[in-house]
């Protein structure tokens, strides 16, 4: 499925080369004089828990966070137009105008600095709901706890950060797309409805709030993230609450949709968001002036890709899929992939090997792209017609797949920014001292990223194989112990140098479960050498620990 949209570069492109009669146009405005907002009294246009998050990240309030001058937009749409979007980072408006005679007079107003066309209006038709709830009688249930989805969180090492009790539990992530058709009677959605977890929706490209409409294709992305069925579909941030915003538009490409897109991205800013999904990328459109060459996926050009920059620059960890262009023509990653603040996910299928359709980069300016990379082959995802499991192809579902762990994992460790993170994950993929522009780090380990997020842990698996992540310990010492197909009788001991036992626990562990022991008291001990001994039923474990 290709989905990876296309969007464009922003060079100035005259009404009178473009091959479409345009009624959007994107006004670009010189400053923010006679606002009256301040950036000491940012409560007046973020909300508490936007706040938050520059707080616990230290991040500033800046010009780019004041909305745009009500004077201003006031004097525009006195020429007769209607404001269809704002963007504050950009300083900038999108306008439906009927009679483009209008666009001099705009042009001459002395805050304005450019005016170019981004795409056509298109007047909302009503939404409509349906009432009837699917049934039940094709409900397959499998043996594996999350389905048919069981493979593409076990690839990234995902179940064991669940079974800690992370799975986006209080974390909020805003999934931009281009329909949600059924979401609101779908089956796989019902633990989300039970919980309030759809916080809000809002469709960019109509103006309206229904996004039940025009695609199926958010609905597949958003289950592979916020399913909870177990025994069919179990999503990887399945207690996570989700913002639903339409952005694509699905009846043509237009750079209106770059627009659409930075406006969903800053009202996920203003809402509090922590994780954007968005599995679109662009490089093409319906009106050719508008296209980008490679030269452009550099980071800097595409306005959606500037703007997932500044949502990263607020804090937002923005993962975005990398596109389907792999075996085609155009070969490399789309924008915003090519962000430098972005994670941008390829696609793998189930064995580990890379999808052939997965974009490849470098960027133009060099950097590796993508940066890591999920399942994208048969990727189990929610049908809009019932209890099926569908099977999906594209960098759309290895995205949202990522960043569902994304959103888990940083649940687990609530005061590092979006930028510890992500080179986290990048750091614990499977080609991490070796990355190429095919998967860049590769597959990321998700319990291995828990471990050093940790800071300290000694991990034994269900194979009786042990490693550390650590070499010395400062005040935390846990030992992570996964069991097999059999319970297991545990016994923890901690030793000093003359070999005195300071600390001992026993404890049966379940069969398929993994558990953390922490060592109490830690930094209470003098510095030195101590013994660890872990004894698991009849095999023993030494191992040494240095007290920094």
């Amino acid at each position: 499925m290709k989905y990876i949209l296309t969007i464009l570069a922003f060079s100035f492109i005259s009404i009178a080369q473009a091959q479409y009669n345009f009624s959007m146009f994107w006004v670009e405005l010189t400053d923010k004089d006679n606002t009256p907002y301040s950036v000491f009294h940012p409560e007046d246009f973020l909300s508490y828990r936007a706040l938050e998050r520059r707080e616990k990240q230290g991040i500033a309030i800046e010009e780019n966070d004041l909305p745009i001058s009500p004077d201003y937009e006031a004097q525009i749409e006195s020429k007769g137009v209607r404001i269809h979007h704002r963007s504050k980072w950009f300083n900038s408006l999108a306008i439906h105008v009927t009679d483009t005679s209008v666009l001099t007079s705009i042009k001459n107003l002395p805050f304005v600095k450019s005016i170019r066309p981004i795409g056509q209006y298109r007047k909302a038709k009503a939404g409509k709901m349906h009432k009837k709830r699917f049934q039940q009688d094709n409900y397959k249930k499998v043996k594996q706890p999350y389905g048919y989805g069981q493979s593409q969180i076990s690839m990234l090492n995902g179940v064991a950060v669940h079974k800690f009790g992370y799975q986006g539990d209080g974390m909020h992530v805003a999934v931009l797309d281009g329909g949600f058709l059924n979401v609101y009677r779908m089956p796989f959605f019902d633990s989300l409805r039970a919980h309030n977890g759809v916080l809000g929706t809002h469709d960019f490209v109509d103006g309206d709030d229904f996004v039940y409409e025009s695609s199926s294709h958010g609905s597949g992305v958003l289950s592979t993230m916020a399913s909870n069925l177990p025994y069919l579909l179990v999503g990887t941030a399945p207690k996570a609450s989700y913002y639903l915003f339409k952005t694509e538009d699905t009846k043509g490409e237009f750079r209106m949709e770059e627009f659409n897109w930075v406006a969903a991205a800053e009202r996920a800013d203003s809402l509090g968001v922590d994780v954007i999904n968005s599995s679109l990328g662009y490089t093409s459109f319906s009106d050719t002036s508008m296209n980008y060459t490679y030269e452009d996926i550099n980071g800097e050009t595409a306005l959606i890709t500037r703007g997932a920059d500044i949502a990263a620059e607020k804090g937002i960890l923005v993962v975005n899929s990398c596109g389907n262009e792999g075996d085609g023509k155009w070969h490399y990653i789309g924008t915003p992939a090519d962000a430098k603040n972005v994670l941008s996910v390829g696609a793998v299928r189930s064995d580990g090997k890379r999808s052939f359709f997965s974009s490849w980069g470098p960027t133009a300016d060099g950097r590796i792209k993508p940066d890591v990379a999920a399942q994208g082959t048969k990727s189990a995802t929610g049908s809009i017609m019932g209890y099926d499991v569908a099977y999906s192809n594209g960098t759309s579902f290895s995205g949202p797949i990522m960043a569902g762990m994304i959103t888990s994992l940083w649940q687990a460790f609530p005061d590092k920014t979006n930028f510890e993170i992500m080179d986290m994950v990048k750091l614990c993929g499977h080609q991490a001292t070796k990355p190429d522009s095919s998967l860049g780090y590769g597959i990321p380990n998700f319990f291995y990223a828990y471990l050093l997020l940790s800071e300290a842990g000694i991990v034994v698996d269900r194979e009786g194989s042990m490693f550390s992540t650590l070499s010395t310990v400062k005040d935390r010492l846990g030992v992570f112990i996964e069991n097999g197909e059999e319970e297991a009788k545990v016994e923890i001991k901690l030793h000093n140098k003359l070999q005195q036992v300071l600390y001992q626990k026993q404890e049966f562990l379940p069969v398929n479960d993994i558990k953390e022991f922490r060592i109490p008291n830690m930094e209470d001990y003098p510095s030195g050498l101590y013994m660890l001994s872990i004894k698991i039923n009849y095999q023993s474990y030494w191992i040494k620990v240095i007290k920094e």
